[in-house]
Parts: C-alpha cells; structure tokens; sequence
C-alpha cells in the first residue's frame, strides 16, 4: 500500500494503482498525512448507555453452581 496525494485530496492504493496515479500527476507523501486525514473523517462517536452492575447475589450464586458443576463434569472424565 501506498499513499499519494494531490492538492488536498489524499488516498490510499495499493502500489499497482499508485504508479499509474503518480504518472497521472499525483505524488507520494507520508502515511501520517492520510492518517490525520483519516481521523478528521471518521464518523463521531456514539455513547453507549452504562449497563447497571448489580450486586444481586442470586445471580453470583447460580454462576457460582455453572462453574462447579462444570469443574467437577470434567474432573469426571
């Protein structure tokens, strides 16, 4: 892969399509230029609602049993 540039316009290609690019006018420069292009173009970020940490003990107990019935399924075999 290869980057090439031309006025603001900054790409990526493969090394192939870069030679052809670079004798149509455009020129190589530095990855880190297509990366803060790049970065200015992602799409913004979306929250993600913080799921409640409950403290139910039931709920530790039943996990509990899962992981000895599983420990003790193969200690059988």
């Amino acid at each position: 892969m290869k980057t090439i540039k031309r006025g603001d316009e900054v790409k990526r290609v493969s090394e192939k399509e870069a030679m052809f690019f670079v004798r149509n006018g455009w020129n190589y420069c530095p990855k880190s230029e297509w990366k803060v292009n790049r970065k200015t173009q992602t799409k913004p970020k979306v929250e993600v609602e913080e799921l409640e940490v409950t403290d139910n003990i039931s709920d530790k107990k039943k996990r509990k049993m899962r992981k000895e019935n599983k420990r003790k399924k193969y200690e059988a075999k």
